[in-house]
């Protein structure tokens, strides 16, 4: 009676998150392919188009566009994620660091506070009169950069942004995985003269590989459904040279009331998600194995 009442009592916990999950995750994607399938504009009735939209979309060079700046936005964060906040960890674990938890504390800062507010922010600095060209740049440099206003830089402006706000959570990964080295193992390793470089690449980066793989993984996905920095910093501009698939399909939908093609493009996403989970499921299983 007593496991029959306990079972009871843990569907009774279990079933609203369930429904939720089913009603705000689940029913949308079910209804993004059925909605993938007609062309409608809300404000008329849905036409059937079968497969017309998928045929569009593989010959939408905006959209090709898009896929190819998000896959670019993507692995060019990731890799300078994985750079900056591992030598921001080597840097802020070291115990000859005084206040360490203190600088550790302040580098964390950017993770909690939140997207929209950060991206408004570097958006006035990024203006010609704000704080970068007009306190930095303009008397140093007597120049001032584009940051918003080239095609060629207004991406990487963002990438910027991007590395600031996410490199603190993953330089806290880092470190914990730092301090889960045991220290006899740099012991013997100066006292077999092995200098800070040979020591780095032989005994840090090595124990470390499951964590520059966790990092890897978990950016790679927070960085590919990246929204709210774009939208709020250029909202895909200046001519596109921003304009991420998440926009691309925020555009669609909202501002062209194309619902159906927007719907085409959210499953492609949904589908390129799907790609990058498994690669990253066959790595974390080939570590497994090792």
């Amino acid at each position: 009676m007593k496991k029959n009442s306990h079972s009871r009592a843990g569907y009774f916990f279990v079933v609203p998150t369930v429904i939720l999950f089913c009603v705000f995750l689940i029913f949308p994607m079910l209804n993004s392919f059925r909605l993938s399938l007609y062309s409608w504009n809300i404000m008329e009735p849905m036409k059937w188009v079968g497969l017309d939209n998928f045929k569009t979309l593989f010959q939408d060079k905006e959209f090709l566009a898009s896929w190819g700046r998000t896959l670019q936005f993507t692995l060019t964060s990731v890799v300078l994620l994985l750079i900056v906040s591992f030598i921001f960890a080597l840097m802020l674990d070291s115990r000859s660091l005084k206040s360490r938890n203190l600088f550790q504390a302040v580098y964390f800062i950017p993770v909690v506070l939140v997207t929209p507010a950060v991206g408004v922010v570097w958006k006035l600095m990024f203006q010609t009169t704000g704080i970068l060209n007009a306190g930095i740049f303009a008397p140093i440099f007597g120049a001032t950069v584009p940051w918003l206003e080239s095609q060629n830089i207004a991406l990487y402006s963002i990438m910027l942004v991007q590395l600031w706000i996410s490199s603190g959570y993953y330089m806290v990964m880092f470190i914990a995985g730092l301090q889960g080295i045991p220290e006899e193992y740099y012991e013997s390793a100066v006292i077999d003269g092995a200098s800070w470089f040979r020591r780095l690449f032989s005994i840090t980066i090595p124990l470390l590989k499951p964590v520059f793989l966790l990092v890897f993984v978990t950016s790679v996905l927070f960085v590919f459904g990246q929204f709210a920095l774009p939208y709020t910093i250029s909202q895909g501009g200046p001519n596109y040279a921003t304009e991420l698939m998440t926009l691309f399909i925020y555009r669609n939908a909202f501002k062209y009331l194309k619902v159906g093609y927007a719907s085409t493009a959210s499953i492609f996403y949904f589908l390129t998600m799907i790609v990058f989970s498994i690669i990253q499921i066959r790595l974390f299983s080939d570590k497994k194995k090792r």
